[in-house]
């Protein structure tokens, strides 16, 4: 009779109970995994963007440094290479080419010495489209 009055261990109900408890936060702590995955994939994914238009921003100045006129005014013009992958390179297929990028060369204030160029990239992302521009004026 002692053993009843001062019983030691745990009972099935407070076990159950600690176990609840312990499985909430393992839950918690899958979705809040989950979201950090998510978050990591849009941020490669808008540096990899950003990284593909400063390339071809580059490649604009590096003209404008050497044939300033071979800037040829365009509007919305598509990258030939669309769709492209992390590497800017196109081609056949899909194999991760979801980047499209486009950009647009126009005069700058009425001035023939000035080019203003805006490079834009866009995918898809979540079930929407997401895009990043950079923009820029190069003076002869």
């Amino acid at each position: 009779m002692d053993q009843l009055k001062n019983p030691k261990g745990f009972t099935l109900i407070e076990f159950m109970v600690a176990l609840l408890i312990l499985i909430i936060g393992v839950l918690g702590m899958g979705s809040l995994q989950v979201t950090a995955i998510q978050g990591n994939v849009a941020s490669k994914n808008l540096t990899t963007a950003n990284v593909l238009a400063e390339r071809k921003m580059e490649e604009f100045q590096n003209t404008a440094k050497s044939n300033f006129a071979g800037l040829v005014l365009m509007t919305n013009h598509a990258d030939p290479n669309n769709p492209l992958n992390s590497d800017g390179l196109g081609g056949n297929g899909n194999n991760g080419r979801m980047f499209n990028r486009g950009w647009t060369i126009e005069t700058y204030a009425g001035s023939a010495n000035m080019k203003r160029i805006i490079v834009t990239v866009t995918w898809p992302e979540g079930g929407r489209t997401r895009s990043t521009s950079l923009d820029t004026v190069i003076a002869n």
